[in-house]
């Protein structure tokens, strides 16, 4: 692909028109109704959290919010998810720093960088969405790892755990290991996703339940005000995470 080639299909894609246009539209019934539980599970943790903490942490739950969108998208195949997550890990740092989850901040930095390789990686591996032919919308091609990938992936991530570990450890995060632990397994499953491997959607199913426990001891620990909107959130990308395994399992087998 020439670089005047590249440019025009980053505009075909992320032009404003076409942001909203994947948002809006090409919705099944299914993805729809998905996508409303989960935007009504958010609200309804965060709520939780207003009842008990009277306090009204907007900037959670719209960080939340954003959060739903890019990982819905991601699941429906949607290259803008990036646009939306882009958006989404801009607004999560400052949350990690106020809880003093500095593994979480570098997450979140990691998720910046992440967005704009994402978008390069995927790119040249659109093709036309079936199941949308009149919104002639584009779903990524994605592929299943081999044998040699998971036998390279497992030991590479066990390593990097026990670093990332020691460096928070040393640098006074709370939870330095559950810390580390989401750390490692974000950047594994945003690199498989990058990658187009199906397999991407276990390792985030993880990552969602670690940090279930992570913003969960957040609250009991020291009654952070933005663990409900997390947690919502979280919950939410758990029950994503599930669909984006099905999902994108038929989206493989279409190749």
């Amino acid at each position: 692909m020439t670089e005047n080639s590249r440019t025009n299909r980053f505009w075909q894609y992320f032009n404003p028109r076409n942001i909203i246009k994947e948002l809006l539209f090409g919705w099944t019934l299914a993805e729809a109704t998905l996508f409303i539980v989960l935007v009504l599970l958010q609200i309804t943790v965060w709520g939780f959290g207003v009842g008990h903490s009277h306090y009204y942490d907007w900037f959670g739950l719209a960080t939340g919010l954003m959060n739903i969108i890019t990982v819905v998208l991601v699941a429906k195949g949607r290259i803008t998810n990036y646009f939306w997550g882009l958006v989404y890990s801009a607004m999560y740092m400052p949350l990690a720093f106020q809880s003093q989850l500095f593994g979480e901040v570098a997450l979140s930095a990691f998720w910046v960088i992440m967005q704009f390789v994402g978008v390069i990686a995927w790119l040249g591996f659109m093709r036309r969405d079936q199941n949308v032919e009149n919104d002639h919308q584009d779903v990524v091609k994605t592929q299943f790892m081999t044998i040699r990938q998971w036998l390279f992936v497992v030991p590479v991530f066990i390593v990097i755990l026990a670093i990332v570990g020691l460096i928070l450890e040393q640098a006074g995060s709370r939870q330095p290991y559950m810390d580390g632990l989401t750390t490692t397994i974000s950047m594994g499953a945003q690199i498989l996703q990058t990658a187009k491997l199906a397999e991407s959607w276990y390792a985030w199913l993880l990552f969602d339940l670690v940090e279930i426990v992570l913003w969960a001891r957040a609250w009991t620990g020291h009654a952070d005000p933005s663990a409900f909107a997390m947690l919502g959130m979280n919950l939410a990308l758990t029950v994503n995470a599930i669909y984006g395994i099905i999902q994108w399992r038929k989206l493989t087998k279409k190749e």
